[in-house]
């Protein structure tokens, strides 16, 4: 689905420009196609026409005009039109993510034009078009041979606007081949040629790319200030898309900077603009981005509006009734508020009359019991004072109880605002190494990464609200856990994991999430700066009835070179699991006289770090 939204954007992107300019109205299109109804170069004029009308309106109605435009042209044996026809119809399949259809038409363009000697403004467009759908198969390969053949064309050719589309296209092909020198360079050649040619507009479009394609390879400086440079110029000319997509990218790169809260002023900036002009697609990624910002920001209220927001445009995003959708979500939240404040002022009432229908009655017994004393003898006094003794002791323990309830309730939620930032953590991290993959048009290793991605999260959401995992289940999201990582990096990673037979059981429970953050902390910290032979363990045993035993051991550089480089970089991202994983422990542990231990060594030969171990020593729990 991101591969045909790429492309989408790329074609559009150049030809929403041509679209705008001509400016069709459907009713004269057809009322000409039906005073045309001979086949001849007008028909398939009024059928070209049709089909660039219907194709920022409705892409799939565009089909058939082009098909019918097609047989025409090869019943009138115009074979230059044919071919001409064709790359249109290739481009409408590119647009809508259909590749192999695509594929058929734009070779069946390109033989043509071979057979009949074209000359090479001829030969471009189908030229270029052949070299998108290539990248779209994945096949970069074929896809940059051909981009190469468009660009040294164009140099036959004056300078214009579909140069700078060649460039641009060829710069998306070297970054699929992850060479992002060449890729760098082309995309600076088609904002140079934007600038010789003066056109403003497509010399700012070129800066937008630039500063996504700086995004896409991690930097996020560089990116920040391009888009930066572009925003006044989509804000003086009212472009809503571009300047809500400069927004976006801006959120994004601070994002994956870690720079959370810098973000969101953009996301929210962007989604304004995409709620108003109605692209209910970027407003549901927004949200999600947003949803993910405010839970690391800890801002629990926003997040929870996001995520409604995202959950509402997604499963409306393709019903007809969708816009009334929207309105229907914000309404049931400003309706589920009002109740809800209502509910609590009814219940303010109902407590404060309870609390003067107390007081009355304890007023009413204590002249009672006034009166009584004032009548009761000496015989009965040594008594009452022994009862109201007994009474100021009930009540001193039962507020003792009240007093440690309250700090348990406290605890346990401080517990589960630590879980809430934790999971949307590790699914942002999750999600980058996708995005990287995706980028790089793998689309073998993106489908095996989303596959096992969407179980692992499947399982953490189902064990999230327990708290409680089993020692099987434990080691099976560990595996998945470990399988992705593989995928990261490359298969340059060997992994074991170990399990004793008397503590693999189901019955067995220990805390969720507790063991991930410190294998994630060995890859990342210890064997990622490592070029080869990277190894990890994972041993999980029984070494009494009340305990279990983790331990978790990697080959990697150690804690003192790792900390060495992490200071050097003073713009990387502090690991947030390990450090949210250590609050947790503290929480788990607290008011319990079985704790849950960690003990972490450093691995020596001598003077030189061989790596680290950290051994898990945690209480079972029977579930």
């Amino acid at each position: 689905m991101q591969k045909q939204l790429f492309f989408l954007l790329s074609l559009l992107f150049f030809s929403t420009i041509t679209a705008q300019e001509k400016n069709y109205h459907l009713d004269s299109l057809l009322q000409k196609l039906e005073t045309t109804k001979q086949k001849d170069t007008l028909r398939i004029n009024n059928l070209l026409a049709l089909s660039n009308y219907h194709f920022l309106k409705d892409i799939e109605k565009s089909e058939p005009y082009i098909k019918e435009a097609i047989n025409i042209s090869k019943s009138l044996n115009d074979l230059l039109r044919t071919s001409s026809l064709k790359t249109e119809l290739a481009r409408v399949y590119v647009t809508r993510g259909l590749f192999k259809e695509a594929l058929t038409h734009s070779l069946e363009a390109v033989a043509i034009l071979d057979s009949i000697n074209a000359n090479p403004k001829q030969k471009i467009q189908a030229q270029n078009i052949l070299s998108t759908v290539y990248r779209g198969y994945g096949n970069n390969e074929k896809s940059l041979e051909t981009a190469l053949k468009v660009v040294e064309l164009s140099k036959q050719l004056p300078l214009d606007d579909k140069t700078v589309r060649y460039y641009y296209n060829l710069g998306q092909t070297y970054t699929q081949l992850k060479d992002f020198k060449n890729a760098e360079k082309s995309t600076l050649k088609a904002l140079e040629i934007a600038k010789q040619i003066k056109n403003n507009h497509l010399e700012m479009i070129m800066t937008s790319v630039l500063g996504d394609y700086y995004k896409n390879v991690g930097e996020y400086d560089k990116a920040i200030t391009i888009l930066k440079s572009s925003i006044p110029y989509y804000e003086s000319k009212k472009q809503d898309r571009n300047l809500a997509s400069s927004y976006r990218i801006l959120g994004e790169s601070e994002s994956l900077k870690g720079n959370y809260k810098a973000a969101i002023p953009y996301y929210e900036k962007a989604l304004e603009i995409f709620d108003r002009t109605g692209n209910l697609h970027y407003a549901k990624i927004t949200n999600q981005n947003l949803f993910i910002a405010y839970s690391i920001a800890n801002n629990r209220e926003k997040a929870k509006l996001a995520q409604q927001r995202y959950n509402v445009l997604k499963d409306s995003l393709d019903s007809k009734e969708r816009k009334e959708l929207l309105v229907d979500m914000q309404t049931k939240y400003e309706t589920d508020k009002i109740k809800s404040e209502k509910d609590i002022a009814e219940k303010q009432l109902q407590i404060s009359n309870l609390e003067s229908s107390k007081n009355r009655n304890l007023f009413i017994g204590s002249s009672i019991i006034a009166a009584l004393i004032l009548l009761s003898s000496l015989i009965y006094y040594s008594r009452f004072k022994a009862k109201k003794q007994a009474e100021i002791i009930t009540l001193e323990l039962k507020e003792t109880q009240k007093r440690l309830a309250l700090e348990k309730q406290y605890k346990d939620s401080e517990l589960k605002a630590l879980k809430a930032q934790m999971n949307p953590h590790f699914i942002f991290n999750a999600l980058n190494s996708i995005q990287d993959y995706i980028v790089l048009n793998q689309k073998n290793l993106a489908s095996d990464y989303l596959g096992k991605f969407a179980d692992l999260i499947r399982n953490y959401l189902h064990f999230s609200d327990t708290g409680f995992i089993s020692i099987p289940e434990e080691v099976h999201n560990l595996k998945l856990y470990l399988e992705l990582e593989k995928l990261r990096f490359e298969d340059a990673l060997d992994y074991q994991v170990t399990v004793d037979d008397n503590a693999n059981s189901e019955v067995i429970k220990i805390p969720t999430m507790l063991v991930q953050p410190y294998v994630e902390n060995a890859l990342k910290h210890g064997l990622l700066h490592k070029k080869d032979n990277r190894e990890l363990s994972i041993s999980i045993s029984k070494p009494s009835e009340n305990i279990i035993q983790c331990i978790v051991e990697d080959n990697g550089i150690g804690r003192e070179k790792s900390k060495a480089i992490n200071q050097k970089r003073q713009h990387q991202h502090k690991s947030f699991a390990l450090k949210a994983t250590t609050e947790r422990l503290d929480l788990l542990n607290y008011g319990k006289e079985q704790k849950i231990g960690v003990e972490i060594l450093d691995l020596k030969q001598g003077d030189e770090a061989t790596g680290t171990k950290v051994i898990l020593n945690i209480p079972i729990v029977n579930k």
